[in-house]
């Protein structure tokens, strides 16, 4: 991840990079005071964390989206800590609860004078963009210099939503990092909301074209199809879907390509041997903990077997179920998959009950 400025960041998505904009919030601008300063204040917030992007629209090469924190609004939080304004132009992206939240974080920031709300009329960038290009005014008297503290951490910290708290956090480009090996990538991803309408708290079920089954899935998910090269180097898709509810994470992936020398129990078994490669490489980075699988009962739906199994991540917990079958030479793989913080329930009962073949 890369913080670009107080308002866009950069993701690594599938050996990809992915360029998102916080959804109504402006930074001050590149050569305006507090630049560098909500910059460092978003760094602060995300940077080396888990968090996930509630896509709203596409604009100029970025996501516009909500980053969310756990169940913290970072665009939210940016604007309730005085390092950014309001932008209404992204109004209707958002519902009506999402605008007071915005509107009343940047109230309670100018209130007490928090970030750039300390200078008396500080220049919002839309303003100061458009006074650079002005034609330059007459010559005038050396004005005033006023200091102001740049300093956030001797406010108090409180949050649009809830506070803030850090905690290890695993992606599902983490579960694809062991499936998804070095070089296998074969082509760009092409990456679309499950809805025009979604929103948080909703689910809808999630029946692709031309396909033989169906889930419930968090309505404000995405799609994603990524062209895969596999051992023989004929490349193949590899779908999946993801999204969150709360603090638990949902994930679908699904392909279909040669079968090899596969078995059903094979299948299965090289399947959670890839996720398990995928979430170690994550916590090698950060000296974490070793992530563990332990197999639990076989599975059998409509014709196809596999095996759910146990995930032991440390501060995380999660259940994934994989279900195969050989069909010709070919075998058809799926791979459910929900994660939540260690205390919480079990994570994605109804979830995998959701999940209809047909």
């Amino acid at each position: 991840m890369d913080v670009v400025d107080g308002e866009d960041i950069v993701v690594l998505s599938l050996s990809h990079l992915v360029k998102i904009k916080l959804i109504a919030v402006a930074s001050p601008d590149k050569n305006q005071p507090y630049a560098a300063i909500a910059r460092q204040h978003l760094a602060d917030l995300i940077l080396n964390k888990y968090v996930t992007v509630r896509y709203s629209a596409l604009r100029n090469g970025y996501i516009v989206g909500q980053v969310m924190l756990e169940n913290m609004d970072v665009g939210a939080q940016m604007l309730r800590d005085g390092v950014g304004w309001y932008n209404k132009t992204d109004e209707t992206l958002l519902d009506e609860i999402e605008r007071q939240v915005y509107q009343k974080s940047q109230e309670a920031a100018r209130n007490e004078r928090r970030g750039l709300w300390q200078e008396d009329s500080p220049v919002a960038p839309w303003d100061y963009r458009k006074s650079q290009l002005a034609p330059a005014p007459p010559p005038a008297m050396p004005a005033k210099v006023t200091t102001y503290d740049t300093s956030l951490d001797h406010l108090p910290r409180k949050s649009a939503s809830v506070s803030r708290q850090t905690k290890a956090g695993f992606s599902s480009e983490d579960l694809l990092g062991g499936i998804l090996q070095p070089g296998s990538v074969a082509g760009k991803p092409d990456v679309k909301p499950l809805s025009s309408d979604g929103a948080p708290g909703r689910w809808l079920r999630y029946q692709p074209g031309n396909k033989h089954f169906s889930i419930l899935v968090p309505s404000d998910g995405l799609e994603i199809t990524v062209p895969v090269s596999d051992a023989q180097g004929r490349t193949i898709d590899l779908h999946y879907v993801s999204g969150n509810d709360g603090p638990t994470i949902y994930f679908l992936m699904w392909a279909k390509g040669p079968n090899g020398t596969s078995t059903d129990d094979s299948a299965a078994d090289d399947a959670i041997k890839g996720i398990i490669s995928g979430f170690n490489q994550a916590t090698a980075k950060s000296g974490g903990f070793a992530v563990a699988a332990t197999p639990g009962r076989s599975l059998k739906l409509t014709g196809y077997t596999g095996r759910q199994y146990a995930l032991d991540l440390g501060p995380v917990s999660g259940v994934v179920h994989v279900l195969s079958k050989q069909i010709g030479d070919e075998r058809e793989l799926f791979l459910l998959c929900a994660m939540s913080a260690v205390g919480n329930e079990p994570p994605g009962t109804d979830f995998f009950n959701s999940f209809k073949l047909r």
